[in-house]
This record gives C-alpha cells, structure tokens and sequence, in this order.
C-alpha cells in the first residue's frame, strides 16, 4: 500500500472518488470504502505525473462534444503545476480503461523513451517514503504515440483488441482504423 508524503492540492471528483497531488510529483486516486464502523479511503490509482501539480479544477480547454457522438470521456480536471504547465485527466468507463491499459502496455514495448528508461520505471509513484507500481491511469501521451507508428505496427498491437467500437454493446476485434479514430478522438479533449 502506498504512503502519500505531502498533499499538494486535491479534488473530490464525485462522493466516492478523491483525486490528489503530492510534493513528490504524483497523482493519486482514493475511493471511499465503509466496512462495518470504519471508513477507509485506499488507493484506487497511483501515477508519477512528473510535474508538481498544485491546483486542479474542474472544466476543459476545448468545446466538450461540438458533433453531439456520445463522449468517451465523462468528467475532465484540469491541472497546473509549479513549472507552468498545465494538462488534463479525464475520467472514463472501466471497458475503455481495460482497453487503452492493453494499448498502452503494448505500446510500452515497441515505443523507445528518452533516455531508454522503461515506461513502468518512469509512471511509478515514488515519493520519499517508497515506491508503487503506477495503477489506476493510462498515458496518454503514450498512447497517442500509436498515431505515430508505422502501419504495419499498429496493426500487430490491434491483433488482441476487443472492445465495443460501434457503441452496439458487441464487443469485436478492432481494426487500425477503429484505434485511430478511438485515439484522435480521446485527443480532442485537449
């Protein structure tokens, strides 16, 4: 279980779920648990960001579904950091989370990061206090590295994705059109 050294910043995103920043430049995501008399807030995502966020709010840099298609993306927080920098979570369903989790963990193969450091080496929540895999985010700057890659590529990393592309509730094997679109369209939101 993670230890959160120092809180930045916070925000409730709805009456369960707590999405939090620590000095370390980490994220973090709590959800409410009541077993018997005790309530709990455990760790339900944990994501070195890189930056040192230290406001967020809710809203979105762009229009929010200008072509009325139903939105893949259901609440976004906005983020600054000291740095200046300013970035974007979404929120979204657990089958498109499962979905883009494959995605990136393929993409973490084939992709060469600066400096050769490893994805998962890179994303893992570490503060002074010790370290935790990352859980519970998806990349997306990684994943929008598929737009980038050779045909070819993209198209051995659609051969084990199953995901609902037609919104009919069917689930079939996407296509390198369907990952494109699903992907150029999670990047309209910033």
């Amino acid at each position: 279980e993670a230890v959160v050294s120092t809180q930045s910043t916070g925000e409730i995103l709805d009456d369960e779920t707590f999405l939090g920043a620590e000095h370390c430049h980490n994220l973090f995501v709590c959800v409410k648990v009541v077993e018997e008399d005790r309530k709990m807030l455990p760790f339900a995502g944990l994501y070195h960001l890189g930056e040192n966020v230290n406001v967020f709010r809710e809203g979105s840099l762009v229009l929010q579904n200008p072509s009325g298609a139903p939105s893949l993306v259901h609440k976004t927080i906005l983020y600054g950091s000291a740095s200046g920098a300013i970035g974007i979570i979404g929120c979204i369903e657990k089958d498109l989370f499962d979905l883009l989790h494959q995605i990136q963990e393929s993409l973490a193969s084939v992709v060469t990061s600066i400096g050769c450091i490893p994805h998962a080496r890179w994303r893992e929540f570490q503060n002074d206090l010790q370290k935790a895999p990352s859980m519970g985010f998806i990349d997306g700057d990684l994943i929008e590295k598929f737009l980038d890659l050779p045909r070819t590529e993209m198209a051995k990393i659609c051969t084990e994705v199953y995901y609902d592309f037609d919104g009919t509730g069917m689930k079939r094997q996407g296509t390198v059109d369907d990952m494109i679109k699903l992907i150029e369209d999670l990047a309209r939101i910033h």
